[in-house]
């Protein structure tokens, strides 16, 4: 299986450099090229839509070269670390890398509560409520694109998605969301977010004919949706890419379980592991035989040099929400943290695999 690395100078926090520098906002990290190509020119509206879990394998898996979004795919580009929504949809909202806005993965330690929490949901592992305030947004917080945008130029900024300023629930009311914003007689940005397929490939797998369904659909309405906009630039892409995997579940491993403080967290195909003083040699070695060849078994050290979660700036909370050692999935097996996760997904993210790392880079113009 092949590896790859986040390409921070080629990536989605590029592009996200590109569209905050076409505004006039600040920006810290180099812009993505092959954008920069596009928004030389002026455009009323600039569009970026992310399809879940829609990377570049599972586009070329499910949909001729001839398709639409295959014809306008303009070049593949990586994702952050880890490739999983949570810490890429925060890229995509941010502007920043994963390392600096620390939303990492699906569930974090936080030392304030005592427990894993899951960032979107604000519950700890055993499904209570963290807090009453959300936890992550409490000690994580960041500005956000849209506010990027507003403050520096005349340009509105808008949030299409289940979670976002202009709330929809479906994928129609999403395509006709971005149909009415782009008839406004305003300059706006309008970022538009699916959780498809990403959700049918976790419990049906990425072959599967429910996931090549989404991706065809997905494909011909974004074809009608463009030949009705004007004056408008369209990036389309992903948060990351999926494979499936043989899942196992850290329950089974007594050994090294023994060794750990908590459960791990993150992600289970990025584990941070929080191992007991004096257990280091014991768990790394008893890790390694279980797992050598599927994981890569990083130090915490080993983390913050390599840059792996971003290339500058670490926030301050960064080096304690990564553990004392980084699993990081290279293979096809994935470590869940019960037998009830293991047994319910299919296809997986959030390790180095190419599948799960790149992501199509589309861009339609509609000038």
């Amino acid at each position: 299986m092949k590896i790859v690395v986040p390409d921070y100078e080629h990536s989605i926090l590029n592009l996200m450099n590109s569209i905050l520098k076409y505004y006039g906002a600040e920006y810290h990290y180099k812009p993505l090229s092959e954008a920069e190509e596009f928004l030389k020119g002026s455009y009323r509206h600039i569009v970026l839509m992310v399809m879940d879990g829609m990377g570049s394998s599972i586009l070329e898996q499910h949909l001729e070269k001839d398709s639409f979004l295959r014809q306008h795919m303009r070049n593949r580009i990586t994702s952050v670390f880890p490739p999983t929504t949570v810490a890429a949809t925060t890229t995509f909202d941010s502007g920043i890398a994963p390392a600096e806005h620390n939303w990492l993965g699906w569930t974090l330690y936080f030392p304030e509560v005592g427990d894993n929490v899951a960032v979107f949901t604000n519950r700890k592992e055993d499904g209570t409520v963290a807090s009453e305030e959300f936890v992550s947004r409490k000690y994580q917080s960041y500005e956000k694109v849209g506010d990027k945008i507003r403050k520096a130029s005349p340009a509105k900024a808008y949030t299409v998605s289940p979670f976002g300023d202009y709330p929809i629930d479906t994928f129609d009311e999403l395509l006709q969301g971005v149909r009415d914003l782009c008839s406004k007689e305003e300059q706006n940005y309008i970022y538009a977010y699916w959780p498809e397929p990403d959700h049918t490939m976790h419990e049906c797998g990425c072959g599967s004919e429910s996931a090549k369904a989404w991706v065809t659909l997905i494909n011909r309405e974004l074809e009608k949706l463009s030949e009705e906009l004007k004056d408008t630039l369209i990036f389309v892409t992903a948060d990351h890419g999926l494979l499936d995997t043989r899942n196992e579940s850290l329950t089974e491993y007594p050994a090294i379980m023994e060794c750990l403080e908590r459960m791990p967290s993150i992600e289970p195909r990025s584990l941070a592991c929080y191992v007991k003083e004096g257990m280091e040699e014991q768990f790394e070695a008893e890790f390694r035989k279980c797992f050598g060849e599927k994981f890569y078994l990083y130090t915490k050290e080993e983390v913050i040099k390599s840059r792996l979660f971003g290339p500058d700036v670490m926030h301050e909370r960064f080096a304690d929400t990564i553990g004392d050692y980084l699993a990081v999935g290279i293979d096809d097996v994935t470590i869940f943290n019960s037998s009830e996760e293991k047994d319910f997904f299919i296809g997986v993210h959030a390790g180095l695999s190419e599948d799960e790392m790149y992501v199509p880079l589309i861009v339609i113009d509609r000038k």
